[in-house]
């Protein structure tokens, strides 16, 4: 089935024996090689010639080209910029310029109308000044007058002032019939006033005749006589004469409204 085996050659070994990876800067234990030995064992030895290649040349002459048209357009760019800027700079001061020229002449022109407006304002800050005085003599002569009149009704007014001395009392409340000369009430009697406070009281408790008769006729006639009793309780009468005051409501000294209460009380529960 296969052939017999053969004998292993001395070239046979040789063409199997496969030689360890040496490094070009470390031997397998791990030393650095020198640089001579590095060479010889290369085999060069440093005879061969370097040889460069002509494009390195030409990429560097390339490149320095292109950054001096790069930094040219660079500096272009810029310059550009810084000019319109100052374009646009001169064209602010201009405008700037153009509106101080223009205000300038809009106040040369105003001047004019000026003196007459600050004449104007002068006159009206000098009667605005004027006026308060006016109203304060105003007021002082109102207020003469007003002590005047009341003088003059009270019997005070004296256009003589040979004496130097000025009424200070009312000489109404002189030269009377009545005082402690008069002489004074008895102890029990209430006779303190001689006069009503309130003269006008009597008429409150009667309404006025005839005075809306035209406006309401005789509606607001009957809603008056309305609360007016047709009969009259027993034992009572009707007081005649107008009131001039309140409901007078008379004492019971005797007890007896409450003592015909409680007979009625009495009867209803009898009833019952």
């Amino acid at each position: 089935m296969h052939s017999p085996p053969r004998p292993v050659t001395v070239k046979d070994q040789q063409d199997w024996k496969i030689p360890h990876c040496i490094s070009n800067w470390k031997n397998p234990k791990g030393y650095t090689i020198p640089l001579d030995k590095r060479l010889a064992v290369d085999g060069s030895g440093g005879i061969e010639e370097v040889k460069i290649n002509d494009n390195f040349p030409k990429l560097a002459e390339t490149l320095y080209v292109a950054t001096e048209k790069a930094t040219e357009a660079i500096a272009m760019r810029s310059k550009v910029h810084r000019e319109i800027i100052l374009k646009e700079k001169e064209k602010k001061e201009m405008e700037l310029q153009e509106l101080v020229r223009k205000a300038s002449a809009e106040i040369a022109a105003g001047l004019k109308n000026d003196v007459g407006h600050y004449e104007g304002r002068l006159r009206r800050d000098k009667i605005s000044k004027e006026r308060p005085q006016e109203r304060r003599l105003m007021e002082a002569k109102d207020e003469m007058e007003t002590v005047i009149s009341a003088k003059v009704a009270l019997g005070m007014a004296s256009t003589s002032r040979g004496c130097g001395e000025t009424m200070m009392y009312d000489q109404r409340l002189f030269n009377q019939e009545k005082g402690m000369d008069s002489g004074f009430a008895d102890d029990d009697a209430y006779n303190l006033y001689d006069k009503a406070l309130f003269t006008a009281q009597s008429t409150l408790y009667r309404p006025k005749k005839d005075v809306d008769s035209d406006t309401y006729g005789e509606q607001q006639q009957e809603k008056i006589t309305r609360s007016k009793p047709d009969n009259a309780f027993a034992g009572t009468s009707e007081r005649t004469g107008p009131r001039d005051r309140p409901v007078e409501f008379e004492a019971d000294p005797f007890g007896l409204d409450q003592f015909w209460t409680g007979v009625k009380n009495n009867m209803a529960n009898d009833g019952n």
